[in-house]
């Protein structure tokens, strides 16, 4: 059985399809493809991205956010030495960080942010200078 492939440039017509099927052809797929828009990583209005990344209004792209990642570093590395959750939260108010809203940190607000430091775990321990922050804290 031969198979064809159009790439077509073109809006299709009923006429297109009519042709190739009195020529004996047998449709088989459909694929589609669009341009990428600009603000197609944008967040619908509203949405907060997630803890740890940034929509940089020029380029409406993701991209990660310095203080909030040092946050989630210093949550993994508390964690690491098994300390609990209300023992980070002020140990991230000692430190001088604070939510996004700009409320000290609370035992909740660090349980909360757990399901998204799942989600960076990976990258994080994956990260250079992920070793030194884990050796600092360990000894």
């Amino acid at each position: 059985m031969r198979q064809l492939r159009d790439e077509i440039e073109s809006p299709v017509s009923l006429d297109y399809f009519q042709k190739r099927t009195a020529s004996g052809w047998k449709l088989k797929a459909i694929e589609w493809e669009k341009e990428s828009e600009e603000t197609a990583s944008a967040l619908p209005d509203g949405v907060p991205s997630p803890y740890g990344i940034a929509l940089v209004p020029e380029t409406a792209r993701l991209q990660p956010k310095a203080d909030e990642v040092e946050v989630l570093q210093t949550i993994l590395e508390l964690i690491v030495v098994e300390k609990g959750v209300a023992h980070i939260a002020a140990e991230l108010n000692s430190r001088g960080y604070s939510m996004r809203s700009g409320k000290a940190w609370t035992s909740s607000a660090v349980f909360d942010l757990l399901p998204r430091l799942i989600e960076t775990a990976p990258d994080i321990l994956k990260s250079k200078d992920w070793q030194a922050r884990r050796s600092r804290a360990v000894s």
